[in-house]
């Protein structure tokens, strides 16, 4: 199944409620139609938990569906989330803050770019004259 809404590299703090415990997590990226984490936990696939994801200033409850979940070499896991249920105030709240951080990475790219072209070099080493 191919997702529906792209996915962007975020890492924002979120916590969940499985096995009646809460846990925090870290998002590797995000979209509106879902996420990924990285856990300690290993998430069983088709699993529904309840998210509490921070962004910014704001905060949102979502509740989502293990879509895949697989092991890393650091005993973590890796699982993909795909968004079920969120509410209209919290799907504007994350639109908001994709749409803004969007925003921030589209002015970097074009700030790289103008550098670029005007000799400058971003890697932090000293320009070279060409």
């Amino acid at each position: 199944m191919r997702r529906t809404y792209p996915r962007y590299p975020a890492q924002r703090i979120a916590s969940y409620h499985y096995g009646g415990k809460r846990y925090l997590t870290l998002t590797l990226d995000l979209g509106l139609g879902g996420m990924k984490i990285k856990t300690n936990q290993d998430l069983p696939e088709g699993e529904h938990l309840d998210f509490k994801l921070v962004l910014g200033d704001s905060s949102i409850w979502v509740k989502g569906r293990i879509v895949y979940s697989g092991l890393l070499t650091d005993k973590q896991t890796v699982s993909g989330i795909q968004f079920i249920d969120i509410s209209s105030q919290a799907d504007t709240v994350l639109r908001n803050y994709l749409a803004d951080s969007d925003e921030v990475r589209a002015r970097q790219r074009r700030v790289i770019s103008a550098a670029g072209m005007a000799g400058i070099d971003m890697s932090g080493r000293e320009a070279v004259e060409k």
